[in-house]
């Protein structure tokens, strides 16, 4: 049972502190400030995630690996110079 109360009790905590966080970000001045960081942020994760879980996955696949490094070449081209 106490583990049952501590997993509650932290997952409220994580709530609040989400919470919050979006309080922070209503307002335009501070929003100002760091959408430029949020923006580089989940682009970062975005591609690391790509290089680290997806691609890996996808050539352990039947596809051919030239045409999953095509695909991967053209995302990166059009992501960045759309």
């Amino acid at each position: 049972m106490n583990i049952l109360i501590l997993i509650l009790t932290v997952t409220l905590l994580v709530s609040l502190i989400s919470f919050i966080g979006v309080f922070a970000l209503l307002k335009e001045k501070i929003l100002n400030k760091i959408v430029l960081v949020l923006v580089s942020l989940s682009a970062g994760v975005l591609i690391g995630n790509a290089f680290l879980h997806l691609i890996p996955e996808a050539l352990e696949t039947s596809i051919k690996v030239e045409f999953i490094f095509l695909l991967l070449i053209a995302g990166f081209v059009l992501f960045f110079f759309n």
